[in-house]
């Protein structure tokens, strides 16, 4: 049986300063995974065709600026054409 004390979120190993022990800071953690869904990312834009499409899609949608309505901004996102 596990006791609630050994279960504590406090331990995470990293000190005060946000350093593990092997001397790496959790921001550098952060931007090597923000670095590879980026290159990951980039990737399926440029040779999925799906992805592409999807992209551009929601691409349009954030293109409403406010000034339409969101009837407009729902129309453009069901078109199946690149403007």
């Amino acid at each position: 049986m596990v006791s609630i004390n050994s279960l504590e979120m406090s331990s995470s190993g990293f000190d005060k300063n946000g350093i593990d022990k092997s001397g790496i800071h959790w921001l550098q953690y952060a931007s090597f995974v923000v670095t590879a869904l980026a290159i990951y990312f980039g990737w399926a834009f440029l040779n999925d065709t799906n992805f592409h499409h999807f992209v551009v899609k929601i691409f349009k949608f954030w293109n409403c600026n406010g000034y339409n309505p969101l009837s407009y901004c729902l129309m453009r996102l069901k078109v199946d054409f690149y403007p």
